[in-house]
């Protein structure tokens, strides 16, 4: 009997280790496969990712539609709203609108509106760290700007700059933005032009888009806050060729719903410079 029972240990013994070993390698097996996939899914991505935009090489440019791209820039690495950042780039349409285009440097412009819309807003932006933002996206590839003779001469020349850009616009930094107006358009056009495919929310990002591009032209200076909301929104629509089933444009326009003073020549006038906008670049 005492050999019987050793013989049926060391048989159990063995059948344990053998299953733990079937254990082990399915486990391990387990692991490996995922890693593999996974792998074969990044190198699948890197293949069709999209590349990257080149950096703007603004020293290289000196038209006010590329000096509004540098405030943008500046405004978002410095982590400002876009509500802010849009306010310098009035700022900045509003005093080139009185002076020479010529006479004086638009990135030191550029930068001094940012730095003054900063202030309006309440989203005081540290003049050093404004500075520095603002040389490094000029000079990208220059090494970090001391407290030495540059420093100094660019932050006299912004400090200098917001003073004469008050002064020209006689010290009225008021605006009125298309945003107030935007959000309420959506809200109320929502149900209009619902589909359960999700296009209008593809809409109205395309006329939000609109309305951020406009800001890169003197022209939003030109035409009322609701006007330009409405514009960005009809053209959006237009491009996107999404009819509406409720509103009949022969007995009432949609936008008439809205605003009453504007008709159809006022809102194409402000489509086609919401277009116009984008040939800005091409022109530099």
């Amino acid at each position: 009997m005492g050999k019987k029972a050793q013989k049926m240990k060391s048989v159990t013994k063995s059948k344990t280790k053998a299953h733990k070993q079937k254990v082990k390698s399915h486990k391990k097996n387990k692991i490996s496969k995922p890693k593999y996939r996974t792998k074969q899914r990044s190198e699948s991505q890197d293949k069709y990712k999209k590349p990257e935009a080149p950096l703007t090489d603004y020293l290289a440019h000196k038209s006010n539609y590329i000096a509004v791209r540098f405030i943008f820039e500046c405004g978002i690495k410095l982590g400002l709203k876009h509500i802010t950042i849009c306010s310098a780039a009035v700022y900045f349409h509003k005093f080139y609108k009185h002076v020479d285009a010529n006479t004086y440097d638009n990135y030191s412009i550029a930068s001094a509106t940012l730095y003054l819309a900063s202030k309006v807003h309440d989203e005081t932006a540290r003049l050093r760290d404004l500075i520095n933002v603002c040389y490094h996206t000029l000079h990208r590839d220059a090494a970090p700007l001391r407290l030495a003779e540059d420093y100094w001469n660019f932050r006299d020349s912004i400090v200098h700059a917001e003073m004469l850009i008050m002064r020209i616009l006689q010290f009225d930094t008021t605006f009125d933005h298309p945003h107030n107006y935007f959000l309420h358009y959506v809200q109320t056009l929502r149900p209009v032009f619902y589909s359960k495919h999700g296009k209008d929310i593809i809409v109205f990002k395309k006329a939000y888009d609109f309305l951020h591009d406009f800001y890169h032209s003197s022209d939003i200076l030109q035409y009322k806050a609701q006007h330009i909301a409405i514009a960005c929104i009809e053209l959006a629509i237009k491009v996107y060729g999404i009819p509406s089933q409720i509103i009949d444009y022969e007995i009432q326009p949609w936008y008439q719903a809205l605003v009453e003073d504007l008709d159809k020549d006022t809102l194409w006038k402000a489509m086609a410079a919401i277009m116009d906008t984008y040939d800005l670049e091409l022109t530099d």
